[in-house]
């Protein structure tokens, strides 16, 4: 749904007060895309927003990042990671540019 794997944000999560499932956060997902515009359908894109934020959870600092189309504000993916380094944008934008589809000017 947010291209990004529930296993791996529920151990991000999981650093906080107490442990939170791989279902749990499932069912957070849906409660949370109910609201949100989920992109599902690969089009046309104009411009991509990279949004990157920085939390600290018990002491551990987890980034979390997502990818929004401007024009319509769908999300397009979403990731959490420890790290901060070029490999996480470019994963990122990988999972974003799958649902878009973009025109090449020669």
């Amino acid at each position: 749904m947010f291209h990004g794997s529930c296993r791996k944000v529920s151990k991000v999560l999981s650093l906080a007060l107490e442990p939170i499932s791989k279902s749990d956060v499932h069912y957070l997902a849906r409660v949370v895309s109910s609201r949100i515009i989920v992109a599902s359908k690969p089009r046309y894109r104009r411009f991509i927003v990279v949004d990157e934020t920085r939390l600290r959870i018990k002491k551990v600092w987890v980034y979390v990042w997502s990818a929004v189309d401007v024009d319509s504000g769908e999300l397009l993916a979403i990731d959490a990671s420890y790290g901060r380094s070029c490999l996480n944008t470019i994963t990122l934008l990988k999972k974003a540019l799958k649902l878009s589809v973009t025109s090449l000017w020669l």
